[in-house]
């Protein structure tokens, strides 16, 4: 939507100021509708790659019933908070 207002006419200071983003993100936005070919597809979403989940559903749910609503002490941990190292040691990775 940003694009499009300044592509319409709308100053791009006024923009910016109305949704709340960096200087630099609308140049770049605008940079990349500029694309030939692509237009304003280069700025649709897209699917987030990363590393799988090594848990399953179900053992992600039974993983949230142990975490939620204690602490690691109840369980003989040593360390207070939730933390992704002391969730592993807990699941046993």
């Amino acid at each position: 939507m940003a694009v499009e207002r300044v592509r319409d006419g709308e100053p791009a200071a006024v923009v910016i100021a109305s949704y709340g983003f960096s200087r630099t993100t609308i140049y770049k936005w605008l940079a990349a509708a500029a694309s030939p070919g692509i237009g304003v597809q280069a700025l649709r979403s897209r699917p987030a790659t990363g590393r799988p989940r090594t848990l399953s559903p179900r053992q992600e749910r039974q993983v949230f019933r142990w975490i939620n609503g204690r602490d690691p002490g109840q369980y003989g941990l040593d360390f207070g908070l939730w933390t992704r190292s002391v969730v592993a040691s807990l699941i046993g990775f």
